[in-house]
């Protein structure tokens, strides 16, 4: 068994299951997968791999590869409903932003086919390491989104919408965005969620407005910063064609999110992070804006307090979302009051 092949197994083993990659590559075969990479590798760079630096997965799998000659890259490999339109559009915008010095991964390659699905390549950034999040960091966050948006303003944004993880306008939730979460098995006692669910999207998907080039996940999963400003960025299929209050209020919900972390922002502080983004971009949002922004936010909660349920139903260990939605529901549909002058 090669390295690579090593570290497959080895993450499948740790997750407890092989869904993932089932998903993305049609097979938990850990042997199989790695030859699909080094085969990949091989026709897109002409090159070898030397050695696997990591491998994970989640919404899709990634693997850090050195390759023989002396380079390094990420290969990225998504479900099938990543579509190549879709990740064309992402390395266009993805390709701008490190153009401009924005501090993000280059692309390099793709999207190529792989397996059941596509994959792209693109080179390796380093990761600094997440700081532990800090009150200071909420200003550098808001900034720094509006900072990736202003940039993107102008660019091609065709492929981009509707985004893989967008619901369809008469369904509630996209498909959840790993296998393991099975909302269907899990609805019963997920109702009060579905509807405030149902109330926040309604408001937001009434909003009409010409939409930018946003990460929609710009969460400290994917952002690392520190308290004067970003490092750097990953997760870029993470991008849409989306109204920017919407992707605000997403960000707004979700800026600290990491690993473990214990629970999700006020509906104070998440209009704080509202009104540090406007200071940032240099105008402030309308009134009815913010009442998107904050129904953006309130669904937001809402798909991450569904996944919590279909795994924690009984909020023994998830519980980053669901005491937010009881306590912060009204507020966050009342958005524009917080923000009043």
């Amino acid at each position: 068994m090669s390295a690579l092949a090593g570290l497959i197994s080895t993450s499948i083993t740790d997750c407890g299951t092989d869904l993932v990659e089932r998903v993305v590559f049609g097979t938990g075969d850990a042997v199989e997968i790695a030859s699909a990479l080094e085969s990949l590798v091989r026709r897109s760079l002409g090159t070898q791999i030397e050695a696997a630096m990591f491998y994970e997965a989640s919404v899709g799998c990634v693997a850090g590869l050195l390759l023989h000659n002396g380079s390094k890259v990420v290969v990225k490999a998504y479900q099938p409903r990543w579509s190549d339109e879709f990740l064309r559009g992402v390395q266009r915008a993805q390709g701008a932003l490190a153009s401009s010095g924005f501090p993000c991964p280059r692309p390099v390659s793709g999207p190529v086919h792989l397996l059941g699905g596509h994959a792209l390549i693109e080179a390796y950034l380093a990761d600094p390491g997440q700081r532990t999040i800090t009150q200071a960091m909420l200003s550098v966050s808001a900034a720094g989104l509006a900072t990736q948006i202003n940039l993107c303003r102008g660019l091609d944004g065709s492929g981009l919408r509707p985004h893989p993880m967008d619901a369809d306008r008469d369904g509630l939730y996209p498909i959840p965005h790993s296998p393991v979460f099975d909302f269907e098995a899990t609805a019963a006692g997920a109702e009060w969620i579905d509807q405030l669910a149902q109330a926040a999207k309604t408001v937001r998907d009434d909003h009409v407005a010409t939409p930018v080039i946003a990460h929609c996940d710009w969460s400290a999963r994917n952002v690392r910063m520190n308290e004067t400003g970003l490092l750097a960025v990953y997760d870029w299929d993470s991008l849409s064609n989306a109204a920017e209050v919407v992707a605000v209020g997403q960000a707004a919900a979700t800026w600290s999110a990491v690993d473990g972390s214990k629970i999700a922002p006020s509906a104070n502080e998440i209009a704080t992070y509202v009104a540090l983004y406007e200071e940032a971009r240099g105008a402030r949002f309308g009134t009815a804006e913010r009442v998107v922004a904050g129904a953006a936010a309130l669904y937001a909660l809402a798909y991450t307090a569904r996944c919590e349920h279909a795994i924690d139903p009984a909020e023994a260990v998830h519980r980053r979302a669901r005491p937010r939605l009881t306590t912060e529901r009204d507020a966050l549909l009342e958005l524009a009051d917080l923000m009043a002058d």
